[in-house]
């Protein structure tokens, strides 16, 4: 029983740990204002109202909103590819190059990758630096990992090469398998990889502050910049991400329950 009690106590103090901070947050962004108190003080909608009339931060929203989209649509397809070769052709070493890919995003810090890029593609006759492209492919690199783990996992459990050499004894062509089989049976794999690439683009901070320009800043870069205007500003900028992430998570299990699959087949069965 004391040792219930224990899990118990430290369970909660975890959710109050990580949601406290949600929830000071949703509330500083209706105060108006907040300074040396726990709570704000005052009701104000000025915040959100002064957010929707700046340009800057419907660009840079815009503009995030459009790179992770893109980062999903990209690496889904890289993704189903990637799979696919490490199924059917069955090699130790491209299996292994899989999992370090993997592996890169906690090998290689942003900040690194970003740098690498700014060299790479930043010349005295050519330069992508604070380019939509350059962004594009940051993100794309970045995230690639987290949609790659799930549908190769997901290849694994549904064994692909078999259900292909059936598929094509009994007739039925190649795009006809990748359009009735495949997708819907990898489609676990490819919402869970689409929740992460899709979070993980929409927050990036560290690699899009060093990339981009004053034209393609996204989201994250100019809601740093909105902590210097003032705290319930801020406040209203970080609930207003909050609720797209909230926003993209259901709308990707409403998909997934589309084609029959449970939220816990999507967020653990595809990983």
């Amino acid at each position: 029983m004391m040792k219930k009690s224990l899990i118990f106590s430290g369970l909660m103090l975890y959710l109050v740990y990580v949601i406290l901070p949600v929830v000071l947050i949703i509330l500083g962004s209706f105060g108006e204002k907040w300074f040396g108190t726990l709570f704000p003080q005052g009701f104000t909608l000025q915040w959100y109202e002064d957010l929707f009339s700046r340009s800057m931060y419907i660009r840079a929203l815009r503009m995030s909103i459009i790179v992770g989209s893109l980062s999903v649509i990209i690496n889904s397809f890289v993704g189903i590819c990637t799979a696919y070769a490490v199924s059917v052709l069955g090699k130790r070493w491209l299996k292994s190059l899989v999992n370090f890919l993997v592996l890169l995003p906690v090998a290689i810090p942003p900040v690194v990758m970003g740098l690498g890029l700014i060299q790479a593609f930043n010349w005295p006759s050519f330069s992508w630096v604070g380019t939509t492209k350059l962004l594009l492919g940051a993100h794309l690199v970045y995230t690639l990992p987290f949609m790659l783990k799930p549908i190769v996992a997901n290849f694994e459990l549904i064994d692909w090469k078999t259900m292909e050499e059936a598929g094509l004894s009994l007739g039925a062509s190649w795009p006809l398998l990748v359009r009735k089989v495949l997708i819907p049976n990898v489609m676990p794999g490819i919402i869970s990889g689409a929740l992460m690439t899709f979070s993980m683009s929409l927050g990036e901070f560290q690699l899009a502050v060093m990339v981009t320009g004053s034209a393609t800043q996204t989201y994250p870069v100019v809601l740093y910049q909105a902590f210097y205007v003032s705290t319930g500003f801020a406040c209203a900028a970080t609930v207003l991400l909050v609720a797209i992430s909230i926003f993209s998570l259901v709308g990707l299990l409403v998909l997934g329950k589309l084609f029959g699959f449970s939220a816990s087949e999507i967020t653990v069965g595809g990983v």
